[in-house]
């Protein structure tokens, strides 16, 4: 279906043409009526306008797309700043929980990990608010964040 619409303006414009091109020769060989007249004029401006509408809406998207690129890329590295920063203090206080037994600094540690959980799935959100729009950049960054975690599970 996604390669459908990719398509369809170039086979609407392409039928216009097409049917622009069929309708001059008819002429050439026959008189035409009023009718069928109208009716290929009629398609051909149709199929024309909604082919040049649905290619200039591609265009634009497209467009749009390399306009943000650059800025992305820059609120990805503070989003990858933040993630990793966040991933180091749960990786903290997963340690220092681990080292401690329950009392009241267990409910301490208790508090900051969910706030911690909170901001890393915050950063998740964003990381897939993205995806729409440098689908290849996030692709990127989470290979790399699997990777830094990997190498820091084997050094624990």
């Amino acid at each position: 279906m996604r390669i459908f619409a990719r398509f369809l303006p170039t086979i609407l414009v392409l039928m216009a043409v097409v049917v622009g091109g069929f309708s001059v020769y008819i002429a050439s060989q026959r008189a035409l009526s009023d009718l069928e007249g109208a009716l290929l004029q009629a398609f051909v401006l149709l199929s024309g306008l909604a082919g040049s509408f649905l290619f200039g809406k591609q265009s634009a998207k497209e467009a749009a797309r390399e306009i943000i690129k650059p800025h992305a890329r820059s609120a990805f590295r503070r989003l990858m700043s933040l993630y990793e920063s966040l991933s180091r203090v749960g990786s903290e206080i997963q340690h220092y929980r681990n080292l401690e037994g329950n009392g009241n600094s267990g409910i301490t540690i208790a508090k900051l990990e969910a706030i911690v959980i909170e901001q890393l799935a915050t950063a998740d959100d964003a990381l897939e608010d993205w995806r729409d729009i440098v689908p290849e950049d996030v692709k990127e960054l989470r290979e790399k964040l699997e990777t830094r975690r990997n190498k820091r599970q084997k050094n624990e």
